[in-house]
């Protein structure tokens, strides 16, 4: 072929295409935003109605019945600190698939509130716990919590970085996973209500609460929602609007026209729920926030909104520097 063109001579018909699908996706979304508010409005008067199509929406195994009995754990005592010790476990959530992460049982046989603490992207028990020394964006939260004298435990999920060089690919795993129907979500929400079931029966845990930060914020909200054991929660750095935020891993088939993230915080009435979200966070847009949270407040009008509370704080993608919500969360354990 003799022809030939400069590259910028094609690059108003992809601006056009691209203009295009922009322009297509807003119209859907809008018009799956209509059907959602439709679709939420007997949440809650059916709660478990709309849990069960979350569970469903999310995929296996949060949609099978689970096994009577407890999943098989292992622990290894690390350090024994002044009023607690440290423990690494691993617990099988499926056969041959073991969730591991950090344990802080306050000292003493009676019973305390638990609560999980939820690292997020680039996360881990140890960094977010302080092991390494500084907790970066994570600003001690662990440590927040656990001085309130309860149990911790902090999970490990699939979003630790490249220096414990164990490599992985997030959105692969998610892809290959929602192929066989299932879900990265699902998969790491079900392993903390595994998580739930093994302490659970354990004669020194009373309460569960849940506090995440980031992609813990978005496992807070979702494993509070699904999982009416957690009593009191707070989500930081994640709460907005998902046509704003498009990631795979927070998408499935059709979600628009169901749960946004307002739609997924109204399961978690009647318990408390504390979101959390920063004016200077340069990966979500507080004020998409704000108009989600003002959407769940319309639904409320039946039940009102004692339960839940948004606080926009000075701050960047951090957690928050105040500890008042952390204090009435391990009251409301109490």
């Amino acid at each position: 072929m003799e022809f030939r063109e400069e590259k910028q001579a094609s690059k108003q018909y992809k601006k056009s295409y691209l203009e295009g699908l922009d322009h297509v996706i807003a119209l859907r979304q809008q018009e799956a935003a209509a059907r959602r508010l439709d679709y939420i409005k007997d949440v809650f008067s059916e709660p478990e109605r709309y849990r069960e199509d979350l569970k469903q929406m999310l995929g296996w195994p949060l949609t099978e019945k689970k096994p009577s009995t407890l999943p098989h754990v292992t622990q290894e005592k690390l350090s024994q600190e002044d009023g607690y010790s440290i423990w690494r476990m691993g617990i099988e959530i499926l056969d041959g698939c073991c969730m591991s992460g950090l344990f802080f049982r306050a000292d003493g046989e009676e019973k305390r509130p638990l609560v999980i603490v939820q690292h997020g992207g680039g996360g881990t028990p140890e960094l977010i716990s302080g092991v390494y020394g500084d907790t970066s964006n994570y600003n001690d939260m662990l440590e927040r919590v656990r001085q309130y004298g309860v149990h911790v435990f902090a999970p490990q999920v699939l979003l630790w970085d490249k220096e414990y060089e164990v490599e992985y690919d997030r959105k692969d795993v998610d892809g290959r996973l929602k192929r066989v129907g299932s879900s990265l979500t699902a998969m790491e929400v079900y392993g903390i209500t595994r998580i739930l079931d093994y302490f659970e029966v354990q004669p020194y845990v009373g309460a569960f609460g849940m506090v995440g930060m980031s992609y813990g914020g978005f496992y807070t909200l979702y494993t509070t929602a699904i999982d009416t054991r957690i009593q009191s929660a707070v989500s930081c750095g994640f709460f907005n609007s998902r046509d704003a935020v498009g990631w795979s891993d927070w998408t499935w088939h059709k979600s628009a026209e169901k749960f946004d993230d307002a739609q997924v915080a109204c399961l978690v009435y009647p318990r408390r729920l504390c979101i959390e979200i920063a004016n200077e966070d340069a990966l979500f847009d507080y004020r998409r926030g704000e108009e989600s949270f003002d959407t769940l407040t319309k639904a409320c009008s039946q039940v009102g909104t004692d339960w839940v509370e948004l606080i926009v704080f000075d701050g960047f993608h951090e957690f928050c520097k105040q500890d008042e919500p952390l204090a009435r969360l391990v009251s409301d354990l109490s």
